[in-house]
């Protein structure tokens, strides 16, 4: 059932006005052509009241109206049934408020204009909220793109940092200079198609290009002439000077004409660039520990930009990186080649050592030989005063022998060719035998042995005779070095777990701290001031300790200036049976 007229308005009103009343706008509805008000928010209650804005045909409003008159858009809407969005009003007093009204048609099932609603809003106020809302959307847009940009650079120190961990990795793989060069000259810069030229200071003077490789097969033959265009058959002055302009990363682009020329050394290899194609080049040292040891030059693709400065900032942290690493593998080939040379003379030395010993015993042997026949009177009678130098003879014969016999030992064992029998070897015996066979030595010079005291046998797993050795060099360096006419060598054994010591003490006058490993090099004797110059080559402890590691073992000392010192053998002790 229908509603009446009436009753319909009534229903608009108060939908409308639920809606709209506090509204920050003006909004109204009329009704038919005539435009009466069927509704109106308080804001646009105020402005008609106040006479801001007309709207109605009842002759109040005319051409010398100051007021905005509504009624000629509201009939254009209501005839057209068009909506009209944002029309200027303004009235006949510029210095009058203008106003902003949009008006749009309410239609009846026919599809014909009933109704119109109208919005009008105050075009200062508009503006300045546009005004505003522009400010607004310029700070959104700067701070989105300062987000982008920090993203940007973000994303391209990441980069940056994993491009210098994979060069790093790659240039730490070895320390060959071989490996090391090739990999330097594989090293482009992460920007898409660019390549690298690289040359370096050899130890000589001279400069050598490393070989191009170029990323795109087509022009590899190009570039491998690059590398056999430069000179480095010897070293040229003026070669290793016309590095050192390229003290600090430099651009060089193709208008750069004496930089250009510079960078490409000479006109062949300019040319070659330019039918390789480039943008640009970037020059950069090879500086490590002050000093230079050559250039990288990092071309980018023809039509590229320059480099960026972040680029060239990348490009100096990896020559920083492979200068570096080139100059490790400079100083591990010299020092390898140092150690071999070392090795061969040290070589050289045992064999000529081995052989002089070898020579020099036979005719010893000999002197040996004659003097016994001389004493024993083949030659005729023999003087008591020949005898004594006879005597003299044969002991200086003996002890020449025994130098010999040193040297012999020590070379058969730093050549690895001493032979080593293991058994069971009681130190207690050990250490008994020798305090017999040097306790008249230790007698002759006032000096007490006492020991050994051993609580077990401390049966060692070695060679008997070479176990014997080290105790006889041990025993035979303290009875030299002990003060004589009352000093006193102590000799003990004892199993600590799994190993076996043996201590030969002394009371003589001690080693200075400075000199407790260099007694066990060889050749090396305690000067004269601090003992009683003594007979030998300094080659007995050496040789001891020596023998003690190839059984597994080791020869150590402690020692306290005026007191004396601690030799202590030690060895793997006898597995059970």
């Amino acid at each position: 059932m229908e509603q009446p007229d009436g009753q319909n308005d009534v229903t608009i009103r108060a939908s409308v006005g639920k809606h709209l009343a506090f509204a920050p706008v003006a909004f109204a509805v009329t009704q038919g052509p005539s435009h009466a008000l069927l509704y109106a928010n308080t804001i646009f209650r105020r402005l008609q009241s106040t006479g801001k804005i007309v709207i109605g045909r009842d002759g109040s409003t005319g051409a010398e109206s100051l007021s905005a008159d509504l009624m000629p858009l509201l009939d254009q809407v209501f005839n057209s049934g068009m909506t009209v969005r944002d029309a200027l009003l303004e009235p006949a007093d510029h210095r009058a408020t203008s106003w902003s009204c949009t008006v749009w048609p309410v239609t009846d099932a026919h599809d014909i204009p009933e109704k119109l609603v109208i919005e009008v809003r105050d075009v200062a106020l508009l503006e300045g909220a546009m005004v505003r809302q522009r400010a607004i959307a310029e700070r959104l847009l700067l701070g989105a793109l300062r987000e982008q940009d920090a993203a940007r650079s973000a994303v391209d120190a990441t980069e940056r940092a994993q491009y210098l961990a994979r060069a790093s990795h790659d240039l730490s793989m070895s320390l060959d200079e071989h490996a090391t060069r090739d990999t330097v000259r594989r090293l482009a810069l992460p920007r898409l198609g660019t390549w690298c030229i690289v040359d370096v200071i050899e130890s000589n003077g001279a400069v050598h290009r490393l070989a191009v490789v170029h990323p795109d097969p087509a022009k590899q033959v190009l570039a491998r002439r690059l590398e056999a265009l430069w000179p480095s058959v010897s070293p040229d002055e003026s070669d290793s000077a016309s590095m050192l302009r390229w003290q600090q990363p430099t651009i060089v682009t193709r208008e750069s004409d004496v930089e250009l020329m510079a960078a490409a050394h000479g006109p062949e290899n300019l040319r070659l660039l330019h039918d390789i194609g480039f943008g640009s080049l970037l020059v950069v040292p090879l500086i490590v520990r002050a000093r230079l040891q050559g250039a990288i030059t990092f071309v980018s693709p023809e039509g590229d930009l320059p480099f960026t400065s972040d680029e060239i900032a990348l490009a100096a942290d990896v020559a920083a990186r492979c200068a570096m690493a080139l100059d490790n593998a400079r100083l591990y080939r010299e020092a390898d080649a140092l150690r071999l040379a070392a090795e061969l003379a040290n070589q050289t030395k045992s064999q000529f050592l081995g052989s002089m010993s070898h020579e020099l015993r036979t005719p010893l042997n000999a002197i040996g030989g004659y003097a016994d026949l001389i004493e024993m009177g083949l030659q005729g009678p023999v003087t008591d005063a020949q005898q004594s130098a006879l005597a003299r003879i044969k002991a200086n014969q003996q002890h020449l022998i025994a130098l010999i016999t040193e040297i012999l030992n020590f070379v058969r064992v730093e050549s690895g060719r001493m032979e080593y029998i293991k058994t069971q070897v009681s130190m207690t015996k050990a250490l008994v035998d020798v305090a017999e066979m040097l306790g008249v030595a230790a007698a002759d010079r006032g000096l007490t042995v006492d020991g050994p005291w051993c609580a077990s046998p401390a049966m060692a797993w070695a060679d008997s005779d070479r176990v014997r050795q080290i105790l006889v060099n041990v025993m035979m360096n303290a009875v030299k070095y002990t003060t004589r006419d009352g000093g006193t060598i102590s000799l003990d054994c004892e199993e600590v777990g799994d190993t076996v010591l043996a201590h030969i003490a002394d009371t003589g006058r001690g080693i200075p701290p400075e000199k407790l490993e260099a007694i066990f090099d060889p050749f090396v004797q305690l000067p004269a001031s601090l003992a009683d110059r003594q007979d030998g080559v300094g080659l007995g402890l050496a040789i001891s300790r020596d023998l003690a590691r190839a059984m597994d073992g080791d020869l150590t000392v402690d020692s306290t200036v005026g007191v004396g010192s601690r030799f202590t053998l030690a060895l793997p002790r006898a597995p059970v049976d």
